[in-house]
C-alpha cells in the first residue's frame, strides 16, 4: 500500500501519529483556550519583502513566538523558502532568465536563484535581499522561536517532505518539543496529506496540520483531523467563537489565516483562536498585550474606508477602488510621500505635498484622474483591492514608519 491509499480517510496516519504521540489536545488553561501565540507570517511581510532573511529578523525583531515559511525545492534539489509556485512575483527573475518562463521554483539551480533580487521589488531599500534556504532561516532563528514550514506544491518537488525532514533532524529539532511560549519546536503542515504522511515516516516526532482555512470545517472532518493532526486553519471574519469552541471539543488548537488590522486581531483572540497568524507580528503583540497605542508612530491620520468595487470598471478614470485617509486631529497633517499596501504588499501612492486638512478625507485611488486637494490617482491600468471577502490595507508615511492599519469584511 502506497501512502497516498494509506491516507484515504486518514485513518492509518492517525494511528501512527497516536503512538507517538503528535496529536495533542487544544485546552491549556481553565478556560478552554490557551494565550494566543503570534505567528510571523512569512516573516514579517507587511514591512519587509517576504519569505527573506530581513522579513525573518523583523519577525523576531517584534518577538513573533512562531516564524512561517514556505519549503520548495530547487533543480539541484536544496531547499528554499519561496510562496508561489515560480519566481515571478517576489524576484526580478523575469529580467536575468528572461527566456525561461514560467519561472517556477524547481526550474533553476540554487546558484541561479541566488543571484536574483528577491527585495527590490517590495522597496528599493531592500535590493540585494536574496531567496533563502532553509538552513539560512535555520541560522537566523533563536532556540526560543518555533517554526512553522509548509511543505508548498510538493508535486513540483518531488521528495521535498524527506529532504526536510533530513535538514531538520541534522539540526536536532525533530524531537517533538514544546517551548516555553507553548509553541511547537518546529510544525509541518500542508495542503497535501501524502507529503505529511512522507514526512511522518522521516520525522516522526514533528507535530503536523493539514491546511486548511477560511470556514471552520465541520465536526465529522475536525474528528478525522484530530486523529493524526495537532491544529484546524480559519479566518476569524468566517467563524464564530462557537466554531472554535467545536474545533477545541474535537482536541484541535484552530489557527488563523493572516489577521492585520487590530480589529481582525482582536476578533481571533476574542473568538479563542489559538496561535494568531500576521504579516505584522509587532502590531498583533501590542494588541494582544492590551497597548493603548497599537501604532507607535501613529500621527492621527487614519484609513477611514475601502471602496474596493466602484459601480463600473475597478479602474475608471475619475472613480476607481480607492482607499479613503481621515485626519482625526485638529491639525492639518503632512501625508505626502506616504503610502498604501493591501495584505499581498501591493502598492499605493501618495504625491508628495499632500497635506489633510483637520478633521478631513483624502481619497487615494488606484486608477487615473485628476489630482486635487482631496484625491490622488495612482493611474494604475488594473485593480487589486479585494471585493470578494475583505482584505487589509496598512498605511505607512514618507519615513516608512507603520501608521495604521485597517482591516475590511466585504458583505
Amino acid at each position: 500500500m502506497n501512502r497516498v491509499s494509506m491516507l484515504a480517510g486518514g485513518t492509518v496516519l492517525a494511528a501512527a501519529l497516536a503512538v507517538t504521540g503528535i496529536a495533542q489536545a487544544a485546552p491549556d488553561r481553565p478556560g478552554g483556550r490557551t494565550d494566543a501565540l503570534i505567528l510571523g507570517h512569512r516573516g514579517a511581510p507587511g514591512q519587509a519583502p517576504e519569505e527573506t532573511l530581513a522579513s525573518y529578523r523583523d519577525a523576531l525583531r517584534e518577538d513573533a513566538d512562531v516564524l512561517e515559511g514556505d519549503v520548495q525545492l530547487t533543480a539541484d534539489r536544496e531547499l528554499v523558502l519561496v510562496h508561489d509556485d515560480t519566481l515571478a512575483r517576489t524576484t526580478d527573475v523575469e529580467e536575468v532568465y528572461p527566456d525561461r518562463a514560467p519561472w517556477k521554483v524547481g526550474q533553476f539551480t540554487l546558484a541561479e536563484i541566488k543571484r536574483l533580487d528577491a527585495g527590490s521589488w517590495f522597496d528599493s531599500r531592500y535590493k540585494g535581499q536574496r531567496v533563502p534556504t532553509v538552513r539560512e532561516l535555520l541560522d537566523v532563528a533563536d532556540r526560543r522561536t518555533g517554526l512553522t514550514l509548509e511543505l508548498k506544491s510538493p508535486a513540483n518537488s518531488p521528495g521535498v517532505a524527506t529532504l526536510l525532514a533530513r535538514e531538520l533532524t541534522a539540526a536536532r529539532l525533530t524531537d517533538g518539543a514544546t517551548l516555553r511560549s507553548g509553541a511547537y519546536r518546529v510544525h509541518v503542515h500542508s495542503r497535501d496529506k501524502a507529503a505529511l504522511a512522507e514526512f511522518h515516516a522521516a520525522a516522526p516526532k514533528v507535530q503536523l496540520s493539514y491546511l486548511t482555512g477560511g470556514k471552520m470545517l465541520p465536526d465529522a472532518e475536525l474528528a478525522e483531523l484530530a486523529g493524526w493532526t495537532v491544529g484546524v486553519y480559519a479566518h476569524p471574519r468566517a467563524t464564530s467563537a462557537s466554531d472554535v469552541e467545536r474545533a477545541h471539543d474535537a482536541g484541535l488548537k484552530v489557527i488563523s489565516d493572516p489577521v492585520d488590522g487590530p480589529d481582525q486581531i482582536s476578533m481571533a483572540e476574542n473568538q479563542g483562536y489559538d496561535w494568531i497568524t500576521s504579516n505584522f507580528p509587532g502590531t498583533a503583540r501590542r494588541v494582544l498585550e492590551g497597548a493603548k497605542r497599537p501604532f507607535p508612530a501613529a500621527n492621527g491620520v487614519v484609513v477611514d474606508s475601502v471602496f474596493p468595487n466602484p459601480s463600473g470598471d475597478d479602474v475608471q478614470p475619475e472613480n476607481s477602488e480607492h482607499v479613503v485617509l481621515r485626519n482625526t486631529t485638529s491639525r492639518p497633517v503632512d501625508v505626502g510621500g506616504g503610502y498604501l499596501r493591501d495584505q499581498a504588499g501591493n502598492l499605493l501612492g501618495i504625491g508628495r505635498g499632500y497635506v489633510i486638512p483637520p478633521g478631513s478625507l483624502l481619497r487615494v485611488h488606484v486608477g487615473p484622474g485628476t489630482d486635487r486637494a482631496d484625491a490622488y490617482y495612482n493611474g494604475l491600468t488594473t485593480g487589486f483591492l479585494n471585493n470578494t471577502s475583505g482584505d487589509t490595507v496598512s498605511f505607512f508615511g514618507a519615513d516608512h514608519a507603520l501608521i495604521d492599519i485597517a482591516s475590511y469584511i466585504v458583505p
